[in-house]
């Protein structure tokens, strides 16, 4: 249904409630105001049966039976066809964000708006990466389209919801979903049409994730788990913020970086970042330097001076950083 369409309405419902009050008003005479013929049309048009302002004539009150017998109606159906130019528009809107969706390439695919999916949404807003949004509820659908994010309206278990969104061409896909199955059923799907895909997928408990592999997930995180092991190392490191984990063919690399303080590892102090060997012991570097004035030096350079009231902080796979610390850290 066009605008056109919806004004002809328009003015076929103000049409008749101005025929009905037109009608009250000459039949009523000079008793009866504007306002009171106005009153008695719309009333008897929506049917909530007030009292009448006036008492009614014969000839009015068969005016009244003329009124309600062709003006509901026509009421009615102009409430019919508004709800479906409704829908309509509501349909309209949604196979223009499909069409959004469907010119994105390179773009991420984020299966739930829930609470993770939100965070993530964030964090791909501040990246500048493209993505598209699945989602099947009406109400997170609104605060979707309130931050003007590419949708796609469906259940993203169905393929044909999965390419709507453009999974031949996506970079990658992340599934947020409320429980493991759907999740399981998304992976094993997504990696269907799409083998070159790289996914990552929620996991509630910690044996689904082996199921999640085998359907086809590059990577399977309990929220729960990574966020425990997330606070726990802010708890011990407040300064470090994050660890890396690098997934090549052969095997998967832990990358962490150890604060430490130099007063723990005596042999440090007053020497050069150069002369503690660090690289060649232990395949280790100092990124970063944390004074006792707490100034950080970033990417210190090499004839940088230790001092033991500074804190540093050490780069490497995480077993290296094992081995440094049990050959050279003094327990407290």
């Amino acid at each position: 249904m066009g605008f056109s369409k919806l004004g002809r309405i328009v003015i076929l419902v103000l049409g008749t409630v101005l025929l009905g009050a037109a009608g009250f008003k000459v039949l009523g005479g000079k008793e009866w105001s504007l306002l009171d013929a106005l009153y008695m049309a719309v009333i008897t048009l929506s049917t909530v049966g007030f009292e009448e302002v006036h008492t009614l004539s014969d000839i009015q009150k068969i005016w009244t039976i003329v009124i309600i017998s062709f003006g509901i109606g026509i009421v009615f159906y102009a409430f019919s066809q508004a709800a479906q130019f409704l829908l309509s528009f509501d349909l309209l809107r949604r196979r223009r964000m499909e069409n959004k969706a469907s010119h994105l390439k390179d773009h991420f695919i984020v299966c739930g708006y829930g609470r993770m999916g939100k965070v993530i949404c964030g964090e791909l807003i501040k990246q500048g990466q493209p993505f598209v949004i699945i989602e099947n509820n009406m109400e997170k659908i609104t605060k979707i389209a309130e931050e003007s994010y590419i949708y796609v309206q469906g259940d993203a278990t169905l393929d044909e919801t999965l390419q709507k969104a453009g999974i031949q061409y996506a970079k990658g896909l992340v599934v947020v979903l409320n429980n493991d199955s759907d999740n399981l059923f998304v992976t094993m799907s997504a990696r269907t049409l799409n083998p070159e895909l790289f996914i990552t997928s929620r996991c509630s408990v910690d044996s689904n994730a082996i199921k999640l592999h085998r359907a086809g997930a590059d990577k399977a995180v309990n929220p729960y788990v990574a966020g425990g092991h997330r606070m726990a190392e802010l708890l011990v490191a407040p300064y470090l913020e994050d660890s890396v984990e690098i997934r090549t063919p052969a095997r998967n690399v832990d990358i962490g970086i150890e604060e430490l303080k130099l007063d723990r590892i005596r042999r440090f102090d007053g020497i050069t970042i150069k002369d503690a060997h660090l690289r060649e012991e232990y395949g280790l570097l100092i990124v970063g330097i944390i004074g006792a004035d707490d100034e950080v030096t970033l990417n210190p350079d090499p004839k940088s001076i230790l001092r033991h009231s500074d804190t540093v902080m050490i780069l490497g796979e995480k077993d290296k950083l094992r081995k440094f610390e049990e050959a050279e850290v003094e327990v407290d």
